[in-house]
């Protein structure tokens, strides 16, 4: 190891003394140690490491020592706090850094800070005291894409700066702030990447390089379970997520820093079009325009190239920036340059050479200038901190949403997780003690619906907006959020011209960054309705204990017949996987059940207690209880009426679900993750496979493949014509195959022949030449300003595309009328018909569910099997109910297609997902669908 790395620092050296002669152009080295005077007893971070600044990637334990050394050398400005362990079990910490005199009065001044975050309880005089003796705190965080790694460094020359310099400038900062630094909001993705980089670079900036190109086992951008941390301030799903969240929500900051990496030059706010609309104008826009000068200026010194706008927007709520901003901060991202895929060095589009250090170095200037910034403008930041809930308190009575009511009778184990969620961001959420009405109600379902009178039970849950998070209870909760009109214009106009434009031109870029539509209810498939009233409710305020006691469940008592299973929470599905992988033997009722004095609906589940073990009372009593699930014991098998009884003919056993998973190249990594997470998140077992294996036959023993999102391209060439007559010969021998957008893709391509099912504009689609509709000629508009040159290779993964599947791939037909290929969608949620007939839909007490379409994967209804969820083809309400749809494609081409497609092979099973069921661990409707797909199998 020695050896390498002085190799490696050699290698470095030259590279830095002799680069534009070798490799091009390198910036110059930068002098991380230039803000002195510095406390001798302070030890540097390179005097602990034993390595240069960014001649190496330091391993999450390197950094513990650094972080430990500089506490323990200045614990007059420094303290750090343990937040959480992850995944991978690595300690999360915050480390506090601020004066002396701060430091011995943090109590104080996090309960300061709280009372500014309730105007209900603090005056504006108060406030403005508070603003005046308080110091602002300042949210410092790093590395939330663990292979965006100069942030990782970069954080360590920030605390020693602060720890150790006596530059008046420094010495301000610590006198206005307490900063915290958020020391890797990502371990264990940072870990995997920093060890494999570390262990085959030579630090090389061609691009084709091995170091500049990630396994897919090792892709450190994502976390543990393969989760973008940076999308899941929303349904909070991850550990890391709720550390931090839990930890930011204690300090109430009124800056928050989110650095990442590797574009193609720094960026730094302002942000660009689409802005949320509930972030208050003009005072959003004040502070990122007066940040973002002072950081121009600090980089117009150094000679540093930048940009602002461009595609960084301020509008989906999931962001580690957008959660600050949505609860009174300045919440900003900042991206450099370098480091991460980019290794060590990295030859730009020119030829010039940008450095792992010079990377780190932007990090730290953008840093220290950001909280000189703040520094000097705390009271200002401190007072639109308190302003931003006292006046979003009394925007609410203009607001035409007063109130969401969520009816937890479909899933009352979902809809407290749903409440828990919100609870986790200081969200008041009562519970009505007895039902009400509402004469103003407004279902989740109709987009722009009619209001009208509807009575809700005791137990449902309300939120009322008026409290000091409904800026944030808004941007969360309402069913559709709009962007700017001149955004929209200006998308819609690309696209008119990429109509007109010929098949083998290039297309332009639109300007989505994420996805359109999160409405947490329509994202959860919770029933719930918004209201334009408020008034009085009987309840109780919904705390831990409430929700602990909500989700769980129960069973009546011994049973010496059979126990009842009633399909009423996603939940059950998984509890009944969980039995039959444990080896116990549970069946399902195909018609109505009567037993134990009452009828049960088809989908319920038996667990005949003649046919198992002694251990399946303890077995039930304890998953019932974990998983919520309310069991019933019965002591006759006679049924009083009917003709199904828990013995009958139409109550068929089930088989135990051996789970495959396609786990490799060419599979999208969230995809996977967002399964196995489920999967975990429910006890199911489940067995990751490389397409390889597959291909080899290693499904033998197994009934249950699940190919998730990803490339058909790269499918098809992975499973080849022989991996594809496996796939065919383990569905027609009686195994389940669930395939997931571009997966199944790849099983409607007429070389696969998985299904029979046709991709709407594609050469096999009948109707791709048809016009169905009148649509006006498209006309030219002024073309927007040209691309950025230095795009990131394919490689290296940009947030760009991330939450937005392509377009139609080169299925597309030729042939295809421009008009009659669906355009990407930039997730939007639609509504899809339910057929309650179907095994896929057991336990599915609606006729109407939300499902988020992120791609122009349409599916022609199937001919030869079952379309268990589809879009209307004659929709007598539009099919949107919530995000942008392309005018005259989406909705004209999306009628009369499938969400959800089943069709027998030989005697198993192909069921096709048009979009991933689980889409960052936040959407949940179509969890039934989906365990019922692999639950069921063998047996229908």
């Amino acid at each position: 190891m020695k050896t390498r790395q002085t190799h490696l620092a050699v290698f470095c050296l030259v590279l830095s003394v002799f680069g534009s002669a070798v490799f091009g152009q390198t910036e110059p080295k930068f002098d991380f140690y230039a803000r002195g005077e510095y406390r001798a007893n302070v030890p540097r971070p390179q005097s602990l490491l034993r390595f240069d600044v960014g001649d190496h990637h330091t391993t999450y334990a390197q950094m513990e020592q650094v972080i430990n050394a500089i506490a323990a050398a200045a614990p007059d400005r420094v303290k750090i706090f343990d937040i959480g362990t992850t995944n991978e079990h690595r300690m999360q910490h915050i480390v506090a850094i601020s004066s002396p005199e701060n430091m011995a009065r943090l109590d104080e001044i996090k309960a300061a800070n709280a009372k500014l975050a309730d105007p209900r309880t603090t005056s504006a005089s108060e406030a403005n005291a508070i603003a005046q003796n308080n110091p602002s705190i300042a949210w410092m965080a790093y590395t939330i894409h663990g292979n965006e790694s100069s942030s990782f460094e970069a954080f360590m020359q920030v605390i020693y700066q602060l720890a150790a310099s006596n530059e008046p400038a420094t010495l301000d900062i610590l006198k206005n702030t307490v900063v915290l630094v958020v020391t890797g909001e990502n371990p264990d993705g940072h870990e995997r990447f920093a060890t494999w980089y570390n262990s085959v670079a030579i630090g090389s900036p061609d691009r084709n390089a091995i170091e500049h190109r990630e396994p897919w086992s090792i892709w450190g951008r994502v976390n543990h379970y393969r989760f973008n941390l940076n999308r899941d301030t929303l349904a909070f799903t991850q550990k890391e997520s709720r550390n931090m969240q839990k930890a930011y929500m204690e300090w109430n900051p009124q800056l928050a820093v989110d650095h990442h990496g590797q574009p193609s030059q720094y960026f730094f706010p302002p942000t660009s079009l689409p802005a949320n609309p509930n972030l208050p104008q003009p005072v959003t826009s004040k502070w990122e325009e007066r940040y973002g000068r002072a950081n121009a200026a600090a980089f117009d010194a150094n000679k540093w190239d930048y940009y602002v706008r461009d595609i960084f927007d301020a509008f989906y709520p999931g962001y580690w920036d957008m959660y600050p901003s949505l609860n009174g901060a300045t919440g900003m991202t900042y991206e450099t340059d370098g480091g991460g895929p980019k290794g060590l060095n990295w030859t730009r589009e020119d030829g010039t050479i940008v450095t792992f250090r010079s990377s780190i170095a932007k990090h730290y200037v953008a840093s220290m200038t950001t909280l000189e910034t703040n520094a000097r403008h705390k009271v200002e930041r401190l007072k639109d901190f308190y302003d931003f809930r006292a006046k979003g308190m009394a925007d609410n009575a203009r607001s035409k949403m007063k109130r969401v009511v969520i009816d937890p009778t479909s899933d009352r184990v979902k809809a407290a997780e749903m409440v828990e969620v919100m609870r986790l961001s200081n969200i008041e959420v009562k519970v009505a003690s007895a039902s009400f009405t509402s004469p103003t109600a407004h279902s989740y379902m109709e987009k722009d619906s009619i209001a009208a009178s509807k009575t809700f039970p005791a137990g449902s849950y309300i939120v009322d907006l008026d409290q000091p998070q409904r800026i944030f209870i808004k941007s969360i909760l309402e069913q559709n959020t709009p962007q700017d009109k001149a955004f929209i214009d200006e998308n819609m106009a690309r696209f008119r011209r990429n109509q007109m434009r010929g098949k083998g031109q290039p297309k332009e870029d639109y300007g989505f960054y994420d996805i359109t539509a999160w409405s947490l209810p329509l994202s959860f498939g919770v029933e719930a309705w918004w209201t334009e009233e408020s008034t009085n409710v009987a309840g109780t305020m919904v705390d831990a204990a409430y929700l602990e006691t909500a989700k769980r469940g129960s069973v009546n008592g011994r049973a010496s017949i059979s126990y009842i299973i009633p399909y009423e929470t996603d939940s059950t599905s998984a509890m009944v996987m969980r039995l039959t992988q444990n080896g116990y033997r549970v069946a399902v009722a195909t018609r109505q059940l009567n037993a134990g004095g009452r009828n049960w609906k088809q989908g319920t589940f038996v667990v005949r207690v003649s046919r198992n073990p002694d251990t399946i009372h303890d077995a039930i009593a304890k998953y019932s209880r974990e998983m919520g699930v309310n069991v019933t014991a019965v002591n006759s098998g006679f049924s009083d009426e009917g003709d199904t009884s828990v013995g009958g003919e139409a109550v068929i056993s089930l088989r135990e679900p051996k789970i495959a998973i396609a786990a490799d190249e060419g599979v999208t990594q969230e995809s996977y993750g967002s399964i196995w997470w489920t999967f975990d998140k429910h006890g199911i077992k489940f067995t990751p496979m490389t397409i390889g294996s597959i291909r080899g036959g290693a499904l033998k023993g197994y009934n249950v493949l699940i190919i998730p999102e990803g490339s058909a391209g790269r499918y098809m060439s992975s499973f080849g014509s022989g991996g594809v007559s496996v796939l065919k010969e383990f569905a027609s021998g009686g195994g389940t195959i669930v395939t997931i957008s571009g997966a199944s893709v790849f099983a409607a391509l007429k070389d696969v022949g998985l299904t029979s099912a046709k991709m709407v504009g594609s050469d096999e689609d009948e109707q791709k030449g048809k016009i169905t509709e009148d649509k006006a000629e498209p006309k030219p508009s002024p073309s927007p300003g040209a691309k950025p040159a230095d795009a990131a290779p394919p490689e290296i993964a940009s947030d760009r595309t991330e939450g937005i599947a392509p377009s139609l791939p080169a299925i597309a037909s030729p042939s295809a009328n421009a008009n009659n290929v669906p355009e990407a969608l930039p997730g939007a949620i639609m509504r899809a018909k339910v057929d309650r007939t179907t095994y896929l839909t057991y336990g599915v007490d609606r006729d109407e569910m939300p499902v988020l379409m992120a791609s122009g994967y349409f599916f022609r209804y199937s001919k030869e099997g079952t379309n268990a969820l589809v879009f209307d083809a004659n929709p007598k309400k539009p099919l949107t109910i919530s995000g942008f749809v392309w005018e005259g494609n989406t909705e004209r081409l999306l009628k009369g297609t499938a969400y959800v497609i089943d069709e027998s092979m030989g005697s198993g099973h192909v069921v096709l997902f048009a979009e991933d069921p689980f889409f960052r661990g936040m959407t949940r409707a179509n969890t039934r669908p989906f365990f019922n797909a692999i639950l069921f199998n063998g047996v229908f």
